[in-house]
């Protein structure tokens, strides 16, 4: 009877990733929440209130990206907290993208070993938290999956008993290390970005890969700090050489500098630490309140080690902080005179709200205390964070409103190299690298 209801649930979970022939469109519902006008601001979601601390990178270091290289022992970890009274069970499937995050319309075992849908069987319970939660943790490849080639990949995850309904969606990538890609970060020679950007030049050398038509055949994607946001791509290099493309157009790779990312640390949450103002308990649960933000736009740039955006979960003096690690509602506060134009939205950014411009990250502004506010329930950890506006309408985006923008800021720059020759199913990833803008 067990297997039998197994097998029911994989067929309908298999008809629910059929009908997606996108890698973008898991659930409709999500689309609308969005304030970019770019499809690809849809890629990544959490589809569900309980799913908190959603993490997906490389395993062995949380501020890598979520990017391996094939056939070696390199993995992908996803983890997550269930922090429901009612904590669910999971399943997810993985989907081969172009470089354009559409699906490849590949058989399943053209990319894939093992089976389509899988059950999430590594969770635990917190311990001697005040907010009870499941830690979720998936491994990828694992012995129920194996990939077999390159590419872009997104990964979905979905209640066992309601595979209809995708709870998140998640993109990583997998690549081959068959050409060798240099990158470089330097200051644009001449346009309105040359104080406030960065440019990045790439050499592609691809060695003996029996590339015949460059222009046809390839193309390059940069993407700055997270590496599957704020991208941009080239399908035309500058100079082709005998193994060797260039790119150095001064128009392309472009990129807004922004500045270094607000910090704050609640890893110990019983007293006030960096970027926090006061800690307390109330109403049964940690309420943090951080120093109140001011804007660095007209601020001479100032260098900090940050996380370009990123955050690490840990409790002070705890070696199992996935479990032991607490909850608490952490408050917000942008000092602002006035508030911004009508049609324009400030919001909360970074890994702390998974990259997105949704909704549910639009801070409201008070008249009373002259500033923007939110309040987020976040784990205990290390985070890095910006204050950015967006256009409700057109989708404009502008970092350097309330943080200023600078060339010396430093970011981080990830640079792919796709490949698909004539009559090829697929794009493949062979060749990845990255730098830093401060050498």
């Amino acid at each position: 009877m067990k297997i039998l209801q197994f097998i029911t649930i994989i067929a309908i979970a298999l008809q629910i990733v059929v009908k997606n022939s996108y890698c973008y469109a898991a659930n409709n519902a999500i689309n609308s929440s969005f304030v970019q006008s770019d499809e690809k601001n849809t890629f990544e979601f959490i589809e569900a209130e309980n799913i908190k601390s959603l993490r997906l990178y490389k395993l062995g270091w949380e501020l890598s990206s979520p990017i391996i290289e094939l056939n070696s022992k390199d993995k992908i970890l996803l983890s997550f907290d269930d922090i429901g009274e009612n904590t669910d069970t999971y399943s997810y499937s993985i989907t081969h993208c172009n470089s354009n995050w559409e699906d490849s319309k590949l058989y399943f075992s053209d990319f894939q070993s093992g089976f389509e849908v899988n059950e999430i069987k590594d969770y635990s319970y917190s311990t001697s938290t005040v907010f009870n939660y499941m830690h979720c943790r998936l491994e990828i490849p694992n012995e129920d999956i194996t990939l077999k080639i390159s590419g872009n990949y997104v990964i979905r995850v979905f209640s066992r008993y309601n595979p209809d309904k995708i709870i998140l969606q998640k993109r990583f990538a997998v690549f081959e290390p068959l050409a060798d890609v240099k990158t470089i970060v330097r200051k644009p020679s001449a346009g309105d970005k040359m104080i406030s950007g960065q440019k990045v030049e790439v050499k592609v050398n691809y060695g003996n890969i029996p590339i015949s038509n460059p222009l046809g055949e390839t193309k390059l994607v940069v993407c700055q700090n997270y590496p599957f946001q704020n991208c941009q791509s080239a399908t035309r290099p500058s100079i082709i050489r005998q193994t060797e493309l260039e790119y150095s157009n001064p128009d392309v790779f472009i990129f807004e500098s922004g500045n270094e990312f607000r910090l704050f640390d609640i890893r110990n949450i019983r007293f006030p630490a960096q970027g926090v103002k006061n800690v307390d308990f109330y109403a049964g649960k940690f309420q943090v309140l951080l120093q109140p933000a001011e804007s660095k736009s007209s601020l001479k740039y100032s260098y900090y080690s940050d996380m370009n955006g990123r955050y690490v979960m840990a409790k002070e003096n705890s070696q199992q902080s996935h479990l032991e690690a607490d909850y608490a509602w952490v408050y917000f506060s942008l000092i602002s005179k006035m508030p911004v134009d009508k049609g324009w939205n400030v919001y909360l950014y970074g890994e702390l709200t998974n990259w997105q411009l949704s909704t549910s990250n639009i801070m409201t502004y008070s008249h009373e205390s002259k500033s923007y506010e939110i309040t987020k329930l976040l784990k205990q950890g290390a985070y890095s964070f910006s204050y950015i506006l967006a256009n409700e309408k057109t989708g404009e985006v502008d970092i350097s409103y309330f943080e200023g923008s600078h060339f010396d800021t430093e970011n981080s720059y990830t640079a792919f190299f796709y490949y698909k020759p004539l009559g090829a199913k697929y794009e493949r990833i062979i060749g990845f690298g990255g730098a830093s803008s401060i050498q």
